[in-house]
């Protein structure tokens, strides 16, 4: 017999699931932190918006803060094996039980007094509720979607930090980089202090006019800038967001960290699941990343091609139907010596299936020969390792997280996948 604790979450994560909708503005998310006595007034907060590298911005920001003796938090969406990834504290998930309790109680605050919460709005006040009953100092949101009207600008911060913009969730954003960063640059508030991570320069043009509308100020972070042994040996892409969440860290303490806390801050800074996780099966690398858009599978491969110069890379690809598939398969077709198409798990009706891929796009290796179908994330693993075995080359997993998140459960030998 299981114990309750872990009863208790499965079902939590099972109401979760049930609540997962897109639904903007901020009625629902103010009522509920309301109800909750309203945390993110006991917390001072940085916000984390942009197209790609939030999460490893959010946690590198969150790690750096700690080191430096203030108690900090991270929120992070979305999850890949366990919705506990979602709230962070000293670089590792909360406990499942720490994490049934807080988001049961939300839920039934929420269904009691008729608030129809969805389930990021309820994640993001409980984790709200847990970092001010832990005690903390500092809570570091990641966006869901955009900054006009994500949950997590409710809780007014104080430094925004923009990692990037690039086109995603067209659908509520917009369709080009403009219209995306107006929506991402809508939580800079009077007083507060943008942190710029992209040297775009229609993004920083954006910016200026954003922070002096409002009266806000703007710190731009050129790469390079900051040097620190948390970014020792990563791939360029996650050094860059690593470093940009320092930067932003000395914003908010009005100095540079020092050496000892830069130290400190790469012992607490916890690796995400599915952000160039690194492998080895039978011999042939494995990289599984979860990028989602051909700016972030751009940045994946040019980091795979810096660590294994010279291998043949195998690429197996599942991505979900509303993403750029034309642009990340482009992507894809002029690197990869295969391709293996597979089918992302947990993801419901929004999957792309592998087969309409094959009869829409006609997906293409660098040779110009045309991709392999293995429905299940696990056996196209495995044909891929073959493959890669035959040509003395590596793999890469990428195209969603719900793709690495299968593959990963295999690699790892199960897995808790909400």
């Amino acid at each position: 017999m299981r114990p309750a604790a872990q009863t208790a979450y499965e079902a939590v994560c099972e109401n979760l699931d049930r609540r997962r909708r897109v639904a903007l503005g901020f009625e629902r998310i103010e009522a509920l932190l309301a109800l909750l006595d309203r945390p993110h007034r006991s917390l001072r907060v940085a916000q984390v918006v942009g197209t790609n590298g939030k999460g490893t911005t959010a946690t590198s920001l969150a790690a750096a803060l700690e080191a430096a003796g203030w108690p900090s938090g991270a929120y992070l969406s979305p999850h890949v094996l366990s919705y506990t990834e979602r709230v962070m504290i000293g670089g590792v998930p909360v406990s499942q039980r720490e994490f049934a309790s807080a988001m049961g109680k939300v839920m039934e605050v929420a269904d009691a007094s008729g608030v129809p919460a969805t389930q990021f709005e309820i994640l993001t006040a409980g984790a709200l509720g847990i970092f001010r009953d832990r005690g903390l100092e500092f809570a570091v949101l990641e966006a869901g979607l955009g900054a006009r009207h994500d949950a997590t600008t409710a809780a007014p911060a104080e430094v925004v930090v923009l990692t990037n913009v690039g086109l995603d969730h067209a659908e509520y954003l917009g369709g080009t980089v403009e219209e995306v960063a107006i929506e991402k640059l809508a939580s800079v508030r009077p007083g507060s202090t943008l942190v710029l991570g992209t040297d775009d320069e229609r993004v920083v043009r954006l910016a200026r006019r954003a922070c002096e509308r409002v009266g806000a100020g703007l710190v731009r972070v050129e790469d390079g800038c900051l040097e620190d042994p948390a970014t020792a040996g990563l791939p360029p892409h996650l050094a860059r967001n690593a470093r940009l969440g320092m930067r932003a860290a000395e914003v908010l303490l009005g100095r540079p960290l020092l050496g000892e806390e830069q130290r400190r801050a790469a012992a607490l800074w916890g690796r995400l699941p599915a952000r160039f996780e690194e492998f080895e099966v039978d011999g042939v690398p494995v990289v599984v990343d979860g990028g989602h858009n051909p700016e972030g599978i751009a940045a994946t491969l040019a980091a795979v091609r810096a660590r294994y110069a010279g291998k043949p890379l195998v690429v197996v690809f599942g991505a979900l139907r509303e993403k750029d598939l034309v642009g990340m398969l482009g992507a894809v077709e002029g690197e990869a010596a295969s391709v293996v198409l597979t089918r992302p798990g947990g993801s419901g009706g929004r999957a792309a299936e592998p087969e309409d891929l094959v009869r829409e796009y006609a997906p293409k290796d660098e040779s110009g020969g045309g991709a392999v179908v293995v429905r299940d994330p696990g056996g196209a693993l495995e044909v891929a390792v073959e493959e890669a075995a035959g040509k003395g080359g590596a793999v890469l997993v990428t195209g969603s997280l719900y793709t690495a998140a299968g593959v990963l459960g295999v690699l790892r030998g199960g897995g808790d996948r909400d």
